[in-house]
């Protein structure tokens, strides 16, 4: 007698077309919310939505003037302040920075910065960089000047910052500086997009943006700044050393246009970006004004956002507890389960203990996985270095399917060549192998956490979460299947029948759990009530659904935010593989059940693998609307006459050069600043920078006199500019600009903290300015003299100041831009040797 059909229709068993249905359906719905969260911004509220912001003036007048109709508003054009610090070099800088304070009802709280540049690129017309930012930050004093704020606010429109952040260290030596503790700096480092919280300084700061109600960012990119991983630079480090908390919010998409004259309003498309950066600036900034007091919590903070419409933030204390709190119950859990089975261990492990060759299975489609999709990786990284630059989508599609594609095929041919007869046993150990390898890394996560405060791994918890109720689930419905209340499973009493018989070779219509189907209840019915069958879509749900979002998530934002960084030099293989690695993530969730997806699906995702390898094998790389940078700088010796243009850019842009009928005897070589790119340079035509007749000898005035064994004093002056340097072949160990003073007040070479420098760039506010700058040698000199060069530099573009400029960009091919390479993109130069008279 066969059980009733109404009972075996009513139950849900897990074939091949139910499985794989399901893993479709959250792949597909977790792609197509992504990518649409991720790439299309969405359009603005209307005018009555805007909260008191205006973005129409935003976006029509960046210099609106914003003191005159409240008090209460302080406005100063700041002309005093300067400052001399110590980074990579000696900078001395003038600042012109424009400050506006606006006073809080609680007067005895501390006041919040609120911080973007008004300078630009000389290269760039800095829409996104970082003129979005300025104009957030002109609607936020309106704002905040008709509406009382609790804190004091202060704005720091600051200049110089796209020249070693001066326009921050300046801020620094203004009163105002000392009045805040927390900040928020605006920052633009692509072309529009949704802004990214960048990089945080604290818990308690990072809990601002739960307020946000469209939020986007990751710790990862926090990690990376951790790691010098990212080559730029915000004020956001400024303000961080002085010892504020903050938060750094930027555009970071389409980085092919960034500091190039792509930057434009036109390029922007919409006012979509901008209104998200102003409702992410008013939302945060209106979260840490209403402050009502000081956290102590100083922790790192671990976040992310879930599809762009909440941030989580977790201290770096709660996610160790959350991650140890795994680690020690998880086996606990999986122990009791075991231990609450009918007979206890004993009776459990001889009811579904694997085969030994059952445990084969997980290791080998993790290894074959792993090396197909890496070796992918590699080969585009090989082949075709830079087609992630305009094609990362491609690219990274083809790294998911290979991932998925490899998981089948290995799973396929160890069914057919390592079968196992027991496939209830397979699925748990399938379990059982992925959960111990997901609590493995969660160690190593949480070992990083701890150590190296790098949150960025989050990640592995939920993975690891979500794996460990799978199996918890798979187990429970394994081990429970002969209770006592329950019909007991007995042998059919045709012992010898043929294990061919009784184990089919599996079909797409078969069970997830097949064999178990084929055992007999003790009452004589056929078992087709498996309550084994029961938890498998929640087992798929809770191992794929939420690590699948995590996962996906951070491949759209890795790969947009490194996919073109190529062009600065960072390393292809370094990105090739990074987006390797989170396909890989992505597609592990599934690999448990990678047996029952239908074979037709694995081979229309290999005809996608096989057309879009071809494509990423074989297409150019760079397109105009995707443009590859090419860095421009052409530096005078105005000794002797001579001049240099270089291009800096990747090996593949030597194609230019034959468009370019007047450029001889190029050479080419590997550029020692910006590893992994390659220096071009030829004699270009001599430039006009102080567009007059005056010589080219008189383009920087100097003179220079020693006042010790190891002191002097230098003078020099450029002409039609602001911006000069000193180079020197011995380091120096003190400097001291006259009428200028070490930063936040400290005395005469306070910050250079033993260190020793051979370069020193000075700024000033004024046009001509006549720098007076005394020197102090690190060492006596053997023949009682010093050498080295002066320098001063010209940013302004123009076909009659910079002719080989105009050259380069006229011959350009569609699939180039020029950017700078340096502060000047013309430098003028002279040598000096300082004796003893």
């Amino acid at each position: 007698m066969r059980v009733p059909g109404a009972i075996k229709s009513a139950v849900l068993e897990p074939t091949t077309a139910r499985v794989t249905a399901l893993i479709s359906i959250i792949y597909a719905a977790v792609f197509i919310a992504s990518v649409v969260v991720h790439e299309i911004v969405p359009a603005p509220p209307s005018k009555p939505n805007q909260r008191g912001l205006d973005l129409d003036q935003a976006w029509l007048d960046l210099q609106q003037s914003i003191a005159s109709a409240y008090s209460g508003v302080e406005v100063l054009d700041d002309l005093i302040s300067n400052g001399t610090y110590a980074d990579a070099q000696i900078v001395y800088f003038e600042g012109d920075n424009l400050l506006v304070k606006i006073d809080g009802t609680d007067t005895s709280l501390p006041a919040v910065l609120f911080s973007a540049h008004f300078d630009s690129v000389s290269t760039g017309l800095g829409a996104t960089d970082d003129g979005m930012g300025v104009v957030t930050l002109i609607q936020l004093v309106e704002y905040y000047a008709s509406r009382k704020p609790a804190r004091t606010v202060i704005f720091n429109i600051n200049n110089g910052e796209e020249d070693w952040l001066n326009g921050a260290h300046a801020f620094l030596d203004h009163p105002w500086s000392r009045l805040p503790t927390t900040f928020l700096n605006l920052e633009g480092a692509g072309n529009g997009g949704r802004p990214m919280l960048f990089r945080t300084s604290s818990f308690d700061v990072t809990s601002a943006f739960r307020a946000v109600s469209r939020p986007h960012g990751s710790t990862l990119s926090s990690d990376a700044f951790k790691r010098r991983l990212v080559r730029s630079g915000t004020d956001f480090s400024v303000y961080e050393e002085a010892g504020m908390k903050g938060l750094d919010l930027a555009f970071y998409r389409q980085r092919s246009r960034y500091h190039t004259t792509y930057d434009s309003v036109s390029w922007l498309g919409h006012k979509g970006s901008l209104w998200l950066m102003m409702e992410n600036a008013l939302e945060a900034g209106n979260s840490l004004v209403s402050r009502k007091s000081e956290t102590a919590n100083s922790a790192d903070a671990v976040y992310f956002d879930i599809f762009g419409r909440a941030m989580v933030v977790i201290s770096q204390g709660g996610m160790l507890t959350l991650n140890v709190l795994l680690l020690v119950l998880g086996p606990i859990a999986i122990a009791v389960v075991l231990a609450s089975a009918p007979g206890g261990y004993r009776a459990s492990f001889q009811k579904f203990a694997p085969e030994k060759k059952a445990w084969v299975r997980g290791p080998v489609m993790l290894v074959v996985s792993l090396i197909a999709t890496l070796g992918l990786a590699a080969v585009y990284s090989a082949a075709n270095a830079y087609i992630v630059y305009s094609s990362a989508y491609t690219v990274a599609i083809s790294l998911v399917a290979v991932a998925i594609c490899s998981l089948a095929l290995s799973s396929r041919v160890l069914s057919k060549y390592l079968p196992t007869a027991d496939h209830v046993g397979q699925t748990v150990a399938d379990h059982a192998f992925f959960t111990a390898l997901w609590w493995i890394l969660l160690c190593w996560a949480t070992g990083q956490l701890n150590v190296n405060s790098l949150g960025g791994f989050y990640y592995v918890t939920f993975a690891y979460a979500g794996q460990l109720v799978a199996l918890t689930l798979c187990l429970t419905s394994t081990v429970f299947l002969n209770s006592p209340t329950k019909p007991n499973f007995e042998e059919p009493a045709s012992a010898s029948v043929d294990n061919d018989r009784l184990y089919p070779e599996p079909t797409e219509r078969s069970s997830l759990l097949p064999g178990a189907g084929h055992r007999i209840l003790s009452n004589g019915h056929e078992n087709i009530v498996d309550k084994s069958r029961s938890t498998w879509s929640l087992e798929i749900l809770a191992s794929l659904v939420f690590p699948c979002i995590l996962a996906t998530g951070t491949l759209l934002m890795l790969m947009t935010a490194l996919s073109q960084t190529l062009a600065d030099g960072s390393q292809p293989m370094t990105v090739y593989l990074g987006i390797g690695f989170l396909a890989l993530l992505i597609s592990l969730p599934i690999a448990p059940f990678i047996s029952r997806v239908h074979h037709c699906s694995v081979l229309v995702l290999g005809l996608v693998l096989l057309a879009m390898s071809i494509y990423n094998l074989t297409a150019f790389p760079f397109s105009p609307a995707n443009p590859l940078k090419i860095f421009f700088q052409q530096s005078v010796n105005l000794d002797d006459g001579s001049n240099r243009v270089q291009l800096v850019s990747v090996d593949s842009f030597k194609g230019v050069y034959q468009r370019m009928p007047n450029i001889q005897l190029v050479k080419c070589a590997a550029d020692t600043n910006r590893l992994g790119l390659t220096n071009c340079a030829w004699s270009g035509t001599t430039p006009n920078v102080t567009l007059d007749s005056r010589p080219m000898s008189d383009w920087v005035k100097f003179s220079g006199e020693k006042t010790g064994v190891k002191t002097a004093t230098i003078q020099l002056r450029g002409s039609n500019t602001r911006s000069c340097r000193i180079y020197t072949d011995q380091p120096i160990i003190s400097l001291n600009v006259r009428g200028g003073h070490w930063e936040r007040g400290l005395g005469r070479g306070a910050n250079l903290s033993n260190q020793s420098f051979t370069e020193a760039r000075l700024w000033s506010r004024t046009w001509n300015r006549l720098f007076t700058v005394d020197v102090e040698w690190a060492e006596t000199s053997e023949d009682n003299e010093y050498t080295g060069r002066v320098a001063c530099e010209w940013a302004e573009w123009g076909a009659e100041s910079i002719p080989a400029l105009e050259e380069v960009r006229v011959f350009l091919p569609p699939w180039a831009v020029i950017t700078k390479l340096a502060d000047g993109l013309v430098e003028g130069l002279h040598s000096f040797t300082l004796r003893d008279r």
